[in-house]
């Protein structure tokens, strides 16, 4: 599949190299001008059924259908990163692109260094004006959020740009599901996330609360309150 905005090229294609099920890795181009940058689509398709030329899979298989819908969401999401960085600095690089699509910031301030900044400065004060235990829950909060980004995107840290209502929603269904945990739980690891997102925008990093309009489970037994410091 080729796609264009402006001088943006999208396309899909199959790496060589077979494994041991029969199938290739999908990988990705994208192209701005004399510039090419390469991304693994982290799926595999069926070597024997790829159109080399539309960069999809022919048949209505449910493979194909799978292969073909994700093919899609990565290039929706490809040219989205484009417009934005197009929007936001009137010009893009390939590598740009590539990393605002996989969530990397091209700039320093990503959302896992800000919540290991904060953790930092937590334990220089555990003891003075902040107790162990909120220390150890914040430590905790950060290995969660963490995990989840290296299980949902497959990347190491992600933008505050690329942190909005869905990454929210994303997250506290995987608290919920995949780690089981209960609604007090689920509500203090969003306390510390949307305290990162008040630094964020606290420094100018955004200019938008991504939290608006969302809203977790309340455990019934107790009501929670903030503390001054997370207000």
């Amino acid at each position: 599949m080729k796609t264009s905005q402006k001088n943006l090229k999208v396309f899909f294609y199959l790496k060589k190299n077979i494994s041991h099920n029969g199938l290739s890795p999908v990988m990705g181009r994208i192209t701005i001008g004399k510039e090419m940058v390469q991304f693994s689509c982290k799926l595999e398709a069926d070597p024997n059924l790829w159109d080399t030329r539309a960069g999809r899979i022919n048949g209505k298989s449910k493979h194909a259908g799978l292969i073909n819908r994700e093919v899609d969401k990565i290039n929706v999401a490809v040219n989205a990163a484009y417009k934005e960085i197009i929007t936001t600095r009137g010009q893009a690089t390939a590598n740009d692109v590539k990393n605002a699509f996989q969530g990397i910031a091209s700039s320093q301030e990503t959302l896992l260094k800000i919540f290991r900044e904060h953790n930092a400065e937590y334990e220089k004060r555990t003891g003075v004006n902040v107790s162990k235990s909120a220390f150890i829950n914040y430590k905790t909060s950060y290995f969660h959020l963490e995990q989840f980004i290296q299980h949902k995107y497959h990347v190491s840290d992600i933008s505050f740009r690329q942190l909005d209502y869905s990454f929210i929603e994303n997250y506290g269904y995987y608290l919920r599901i995949d780690c089981r945990m209960m609604p007090s739980s689920v509500l203090q690891k969003m306390i510390h996330l949307r305290k990162m997102v008040r630094i964020a925008i606290g420094r100018r990093i955004i200019s938008h609360d991504p939290f608006i309009g969302y809203s977790t489970e309340r455990p019934k037994s107790c009501r929670k309150y903030l503390q001054a410091d997370e207000l």
